[in-house]
């Protein structure tokens, strides 16, 4: 595949992560991810003259997905956790009720 086509595809590929992030959908984004990887691997930062430039752009576009992927699971673990907590106290109201 030529380096310039290569590079427009790991872009589109990234710029699909990124919506499937903003909307939460992590399994889209983690599948489209594992498209893209071997992708990312193929690239030649002196092939193309824009490349290093694409390769810059790729990595800043993937830390505000990471970023956004770690506020996700920190708000997934406190749902998680709040769940839980009304699930213990649900199960302790019911056996104080049986009593």
């Amino acid at each position: 595949m030529e380096q310039s086509v290569l590079i427009e595809k790991v872009l589109t590929l990234t710029s699909e992560i990124e919506h499937a992030a903003a909307l939460a959908d992590w399994p889209e984004a983690a599948r489209l991810a594992e498209i893209r990887s071997p992708l990312i691997m193929s690239l030649r930062a002196e092939e193309v003259q824009g490349s290093l430039d694409a390769i810059r752009t790729l990595v800043a576009r993937n830390a505000a997905i990471m970023a956004e992927a770690q506020t996700t699971q920190v708000e997934l673990q406190a749902e998680f956790t709040a769940a839980m907590r009304s699930v213990n106290v649900a199960n302790q109201y019911q056996k104080a009720a049986l009593l």
